[in-house]
């Protein structure tokens, strides 16, 4: 049986969900410090199951400007991580490592997203490396891809790979960065196939729904 929808979930496979969130931002902020050589701290991330309809929303709204990394899951399970990086969050990390006046992401170059695009890949990588651990699978990713482009057509993305109806629920995961002395937000959502999403939860040892 294929979960549909969010009713099916419990607060049981919610609570795990949110534990491999914690185990990951812990992962995400130790790495993100090595590579920008500068205090990070990631908050305990708000982990949410939402419709997919409704993810623009979360995201900053579906008509914002905003770069968004994709990140494919392969191996036993198989999916796709989205992350949304909006201005304020490009132009932090692009700075961290030279000067730049960035006042709007059409206008960054090749360089500019290989810092960005660096970031996501040690972010997700994070999130993917502790559902791995947790459930002893095989979770191979690939290298980010990157676009710019408004949120509606970013969360548009991970469905067309993964052919996901919008009524089917994502998992979403609230960031509150602390980098150096600037607080902030990043968006991620992972999203699985019907299948995946009952192969993690049966090695999660959560019952099938």
């Amino acid at each position: 049986m294929a979960y549909t929808n969010i009713e099916e979930f419990s607060s049981m496979h919610l609570d795990v969900l949110r534990e491999i969130g914690n185990i990951g931002s812990g992962h995400a902020a130790t790495a993100l410090a090595s590579l920008l050589n500068t205090f990070v701290d990631i908050e305990v991330p708000v982990i949410s199951l939402i419709s997919y309809a409704k993810v623009a929303d979360y995201l900053g709204g579906k008509d914002t400007k905003a770069l968004g990394m994709t990140v494919a899951l392969e191996g036993d399970i198989r999916g796709c991580m989205l992350e949304v990086v909006h201005l304020d969050f490009a132009k932090k990390l692009i700075n961290t490592f030279y000067p730049k006046d960035i006042v709007d992401l059409d206008k960054i170059d090749d360089m500019d997203i290989s810092v960005v695009r660096e970031m996501s890949n040690i972010t997700t990588a994070a999130y993917v490396n502790s559902i791995a651990a947790m459930t002893q699978m095989f979770i191979n990713i690939q290298p980010p891809d990157s676009y710019c482009d408004n949120v509606s057509a970013l969360v548009s993305i991970p469905a067309e790979k993964l052919s996901r109806s919008y009524d089917e629920p994502v998992l979403y995961i609230d960031e509150k960065l602390h980098i150096g002395d600037t607080e902030i937000n990043s968006g991620l959502i992972l999203v699985l196939d019907s299948e995946s999403i009952q192969i993690l939860f049966k090695k999660l040892g959560m019952p099938y729904l």
